[in-house]
């Protein structure tokens, strides 16, 4: 299964999540939270309509589960880790089995973005990690999942701004440095300008040196 935009869903899970944004307009929050995760159970690769679910349910802002409930789910997280490279499809219906109720478990969210990885959705791997960077934007290795999958996504420039912004706060850190220097090699790579004189190898020799320079001071 390959990711796919709402056109590419049928024609019934497309009026089912027309009727969900219709009840979202009209302010009932349940309905449209139930029809759409209803649709995302189907087509698990749609990514619009696992945007649409999460808009819904941040609007609603409905209590939080019991401690019974949240145990049940980390149990049902870890065990879904441990068979994520065997079963992946299986990992992220777990994931989304517990997001439909605690929409920022942060297992959740990054069990969503290994188990989207790989399965090759790579914009679904973007908004899982983004949406945990959201809730805790100073964790660097969040961040720097986020900037792996935006590399992954041939999206380097992104990439290169998330591990700056790991550099200003930890201007050591060895895994950021590697990203950038990752992500402005993929960045220069799509500028192209390689027939100017000069061996390819002199370039990327220039961009890693030029890469490794200090990140500038924070604003």
């Amino acid at each position: 299964m390959t990711e796919m935009m709402i056109s590419g869903l049928e024609l019934r899970l497309q009026k089912q999540l027309e009727g969900a944004e219709l009840a979202l307009a009209q302010g009932r929050y349940e309905p449209a939270i139930t029809a759409a995760g209803a649709v995302l159970r189907e087509q698990p690769a749609c990514l619009p309509v696992r945007a649409f679910l999460r808009r819904a349910q941040l609007a609603h802002n409905r209590r939080g589960p019991n401690i019974f409930i949240r145990f049940r789910h980390s149990c049902q997280l870890r065990w879904a880790h441990g068979q994520l490279r065997r079963h992946p499809a299986r990992a992220v219906a777990v994931a989304d089995q517990v997001l439909q109720i605690e929409i920022n478990q942060p297992m959740a969210l990054d069990l969503l973005g290994r188990a989207a990885t790989v399965l090759g959705w790579s914009t679904t791997a973007i908004f899982a990690y983004d949406c945990a960077h959201l809730n805790r934007p100073h964790d660097a290795e969040l961040a720097l999942a986020l900037g792996h999958a935006l590399l992954a996504g041939q999206q380097a420039a992104p990439a290169m701004q998330v591990a700056e912004t790991v550099l200003q706060r930890q201007p050591h850190h060895v895994a950021a440095q590697h990203l950038r220097r990752q992500a402005a090699l993929a960045v220069a790579l799509a500028q192209g300008n390689w027939e100017a004189p000069g061996s390819y190898r002199e370039k990327l020799r220039d961009l890693g040196a030029a890469s490794a320079a200090p990140p500038p001071p924070l604003r």
